[in-house]
């Protein structure tokens, strides 16, 4: 009984260390008063978890420019992140690209970068991973960890890429532990629109909410959930598939087998083709949202939204977020479309008028994948798993 206290005490321990390191570095709180505060730790415990964090390298402690704020007695020395900390990479892999980032600590971008997937195969794609995870590390000789952020459907806990579709053939790819073997670093993987989420919980516009919502609409549609703190993550760690939710039991016969699924009516080449057949002509879906203002393509904007609002509504009811967040490609969309959006989500939601649903656009914009395979390894950073032994 006492060994399972002491193991006990030491995962205490690093959820504290853990804490106290996200709240410095989410920009939370940078004294040891507001960080005890903000923690609830004792300050005894707060000015012993510092000195081991300046002891690692992995703060510094120094007064700024306070701003001309007053204060009584001493000012307090302000705490920040030491250049000489770990850093982290981040991989995203779609269908069309793959992209890499360097970051540090507090998301801040040392450097990124991004390969086109024109053609693939497994070899193909394993290169081009490679390199880009090699053009990360050229110059960094203290990187805490890989994260990876990818299309699905994945096994999250085994780091493996299933059978994703569209995507050249490849199937039953244990990506997490190739590089893990490559690299000699810890890797973590995640579904794209979960390490969004994850990225604007931690450093984003996902921060003041205990539950929300993240949608991912691009060529499918996809979902990253956060409810009461935490990612909700099914048992066999597939990716929560928003856009086969069905808006139409005898609508279009999708390829996963099912009928009338959202992402066949408001994805966005769905929306681009119903544009080229009404007009003429071929169009991204950047350039739909440029000309929106044209009635037959707003029209066709507003239909698709409104079929993933009903779809939105549904989520809605079940999980009963405090915001959605519209992230991918849908960025791009007017923000009256957005207005849209929430006035129908909040309009036809069973608890109507009892709470009020926000429709935000995330603060990484489309960079929020990408940043989010980061935060793959910074939240396990943040939760004591990485550097605390």
């Amino acid at each position: 009984m006492d060994r399972a206290k002491g193991i006990n005490n030491n995962d205490l321990k690093r959820r504290n260390r853990g804490l106290v390191l996200q709240l410095i570095a989410t920009g939370e709180s940078n004294t040891r008063v507001g960080l005890a505060k903000s923690s609830r730790l004792t300050k005894m415990s707060v000015t012993n978890i510092i000195d081991e964090f300046i002891h690692m390298n992995l703060i510094v402690e120094g007064e700024k420019d306070w701003e001309k704020k007053e204060f009584q007695g001493r000012n307090p020395s302000l705490l920040d992140l030491s250049p000489h900390a770990p850093k982290v990479v981040g991989v995203l892999i779609n269908r069309d690209y793959c992209a890499a980032i360097l970051c540090d600590f507090q998301l801040n971008v040392i450097k990124t970068e991004r390969r086109e997937l024109d053609y693939s195969d497994k070899e193909w794609l394993l290169e081009n991973i490679y390199g880009l995870v090699d053009s990360m590390i050229e110059d960094e000789n203290n990187i805490l960890g890989i994260g990876v952020a990818s299309i699905g459907p994945l096994d999250v806990a085994g780091g493996v890429i299933l059978s994703p579709p569209r995507f050249y053939g490849i199937k039953n790819l244990p990506l997490a532990a190739l590089l893990k073997e490559k690299y000699g670093l810890p890797v973590f993987m995640d579904h794209q629109y979960n390490s969004a989420a994850r990225a604007e919980k931690l450093f984003g516009c996902g921060k003041n909410f205990s539950s929300f919502v993240f949608v991912g609409v691009t060529n499918g549609i996809g979902a990253g959930i956060y409810l009461n703190g935490r990612i909700l993550q099914g048992q066999s760690g597939l990716g929560s598939e928003l856009g086969h939710m069905s808006v139409d039991y005898k609508g279009i016969h999708c390829e996963c087998g099912n009928f009338g699924c959202v992402e066949n009516y408001a994805s966005t080449n769905v929306i681009c083709s119903r544009v080229q057949a009404a007009t003429g002509r071929k169009t991204t879906f950047e350039e739909c949202c440029r000309y929106s203002e044209e009635d037959v393509i707003d029209q066709i904007l507003k239909d698709a939204i409104d079929k993933l609002c009903s779809c939105l509504v549904s989520v809605s009811n079940l999980l009963n977020p405090e915001a959605i967040i519209m992230g991918h490609e849908s960025v791009k969309l007017p923000d009256r479309y957005l207005t849209r959006m929430e006035e129908y989500i909040n309009r036809y939601k069973l608890s109507e008028g009892y709470d009020h649903i926000q429709i935000l656009k995330p603060y990484f914009g489309e960079e929020s994948q990408l940043v989010g395979a980061a935060c793959n390894v910074l939240s396990r950073a943040f939760e004591g798993e990485l550097l605390f032994e």
